[in-house]
């Protein structure tokens, strides 16, 4: 199995920058790719095709815990060309144009301190931890 773990969000906009962090915690595991980047583009559905499985990893403005959830499998509404679209968007168009098979999740990692600055918070690290958990445990589960 091989997985691309896609980190997302803003380092220098605080709790933003936590799907990075959530990267730094994975260990290096055989079949697991990382990316890391600001927003997704279109041009990042090539990049899913080739592997089994992707997990999107991206702050959540929300209060609460980490959680992972599957991206939504409906078609992507038709939108006006952009360079930042959905997860559900970048599947759907791996899936039409590249073949993409494999299952796609979204790890949701909530934050508290989105402003301008570096670092995070006390409440965004911890769940960085707790995200990275998860991450692992799912893919020792997709083994």
């Amino acid at each position: 199995m091989t997985c691309l773990v896609i980190a997302l969000g803003n380092e220098w906009r605080r709790d933003d920058g936590v799907a990075h962090r959530v990267l730094e915690l994975l260990p290096a595991l055989d079949g697991v790719e990382r990316r890391a980047g600001l927003q997704l583009t279109p041009e990042m559905a090539a990049e899913i095709a080739p592997f089994d499985m992707v997990v999107f990893v991206d702050a959540d403005l929300g209060r609460g815990e980490p959680g992972l959830e599957p991206v939504d499998e409906a078609p992507a509404p038709g939108c006006p060309i952009t360079h930042e679209v959905s997860p559900r968007e970048v599947v759907a168009t791996a899936r039409r144009l590249f073949g993409f098979r494999g299952p796609a999740w979204v790890l949701h990692v909530p934050g508290e301190d989105f402003a301008v600055g570096e670092g995070l918070s006390a409440t965004a690290e911890a769940n960085a931890h707790k995200a990275a958990g998860i991450l692992l445990q799912k893919l020792d589960h997709q083994r």
